[in-house]
């Protein structure tokens, strides 16, 4: 039975043309792939993200870079919560109409973690980027209740931008699987040219995504860090030792790493569209579970960046966190230290 959907990008794991024939020939590598990623980065992302929303959230003096770091902390512990969805569309243990508000759910929550995260990374790099070059103004500028309004802003965009995720995911019967299909326009029902022009629609957005969530925040994020960079340069003090800004850019590499492969993936395929190229199905799993993967590595990096393994050992993580992320006020501290 032959079925249209949309391109790859804009579909869900079970959308790989041997997925069919794993079923019937035994075990399906790219759904135990799938599987052991969500288990694991599920448990790590809802301990590790619940316990950094404790800390930031209620032990630690509110400013604007434990707003930033809470505000992750939901996103990313928000995805992991409804992670263990997607097994159910790997594993189809579910029939419609449950299947059906699950695929939504599951589809709006991953693209509402993406969205989330690219932004207040970008806006801290900027953050960071003002501090450094403006620290005067900064200090006298920098609130809280500022960062409070940003994030709420951030929020609503991206819940406007995973809005179409929501409304237009659902599933295709093929043979009584039930798959997931990811989709920014409506793609059920339609004649075989609608079904072209929603593919060239959504080939056209999975290039837009990649150049506004993807290529425009990096080069953003890049400009920020190289200003710092170069201000560092001409005074070495602005630095000091401080691990708000080691756990800031290493978080955005983390980040960037573990998204560029699910952005590139879709882009390979349009190129060779009309080729089964090698490593395609190996990639789709690997570069999925990546992009889930970072949604648990954040807490990992609060606690282990700049930390030696005799130290993680005495103190408690709570401790570390909370030093990690306090804005030193001691005199023996420069304005500069504070502000990276």
């Amino acid at each position: 039975m032959e079925h249209h959907t949309p391109s790859r990008n804009i579909t869900d794991f079970s959308t790989d043309g041997n997925r069919r024939k794993g079923h019937e020939e035994g075990i399906d590598y790219g759904e135990v792939m799938y599987i052991t990623c969500f288990i694991i980065t599920s448990i790590l992302g809802i301990v590790g993200n619940g316990l950094v929303i404790w800390i930031t959230g209620f032990k630690m003096q509110k400013t604007m870079t434990t707003t930033w770091v809470l505000n992750l902390a939901i996103a990313d512990f928000s995805f992991c919560l409804f992670l263990p969805l997607r097994l159910f569309d790997v594993e189809q243990w579910v029939a419609q109409p449950l299947d059906w508000i699950l695929c939504k759910i599951s589809s709006f929550t991953k693209y509402l973690n993406m969205y989330t995260s690219v932004l207040f990374l970008t806006v801290i790099s900027i953050d960071r980027c003002i501090c450094v070059l403006y620290p005067i103004w900064s200090k006298s500028h920098r609130s809280s209740r500022l960062a409070a309004i940003i994030s709420v802003i951030i929020w609503i965009l991206s819940i406007v931008l995973s809005s179409p995720y929501f409304i237009f995911s659902d599933t295709l019967n093929d043979d009584s699987i039930f798959y997931c299909i990811n989709s920014k326009t409506p793609w059920t029902n339609l004649t075989e040219l609608d079904y072209e022009t929603v593919d060239l629609i959504d080939e056209a957005a999975s290039v837009t995504e990649f150049v506004c969530a993807f290529l425009i925040p990096f080069f953003i994020i890049v400009i920020c860090y190289g200003l710092i960079a170069f201000k560092v340069r001409r005074n070495s003090r602005i630095l000091g030792s401080g691990q708000t800004f080691k756990i800031l850019i290493t978080t955005v590499l983390c980040f960037f790493f573990c998204w560029v492969l699910y952005y590139l993936v879709p882009i390979i395929t349009l190129v060779n569209s009309n080729t089964d190229w090698p490593g395609s199905d190996f990639l789709y799993p690997l570069s999925e579970c990546l992009a889930f993967f970072n949604s648990c590595l954040n807490p990992i990096i609060y606690v282990f960046i700049g930390r030696n393994y005799k130290q993680i050992l005495r103190k408690s993580i709570p401790f570390l966190l909370e030093s990690t992320f306090r804005e030193r006020t001691e005199p023996t501290e420069t304005q500069e230290d504070d502000t990276v």
